[in-house]
């Protein structure tokens, strides 16, 4: 069996390692791919939950600090809410003060 000439085994083991390049590409990019949109999923889950969740809401009884005062434009609250000043004139001695801190 004759021996293919140098310049043509030359030829064709460059072929063959470029073959072997463009595969190992390939495979590189389409794992990179599928890493990405794996993670991508995840984030989305994280962030938002599960989409077969449903989101619920409880409704809190009583007051907060963030409820708005019945008091008129003379009622002024300090930086953190921990207390109020309103006028005598626009609430009564009768009703009770609260606070509550989130």
């Amino acid at each position: 069996m004759p021996t293919p000439a140098p310049d043509r085994a030359a030829c064709a083991r460059e072929r063959l390692a470029a073959r072997r390049r463009r595969a190992s590409n390939l495979r590189r990019r389409a794992v990179a791919g599928t890493l990405a949109g794996f993670a991508l999923a995840w984030g989305v889950i994280a962030f938002d939950g599960s989409m077969g969740a449903e989101a619920t809401t409880t409704a809190s009884t009583g007051t907060t600090a963030a409820a708005t005062p019945t008091a008129t434009h003379e009622s002024t609250s300090t930086a953190d809410d921990s207390s109020s000043t309103t006028d005598d004139s626009t609430t009564s001695s009768d009703d009770p003060v609260t606070t509550a801190q989130s």
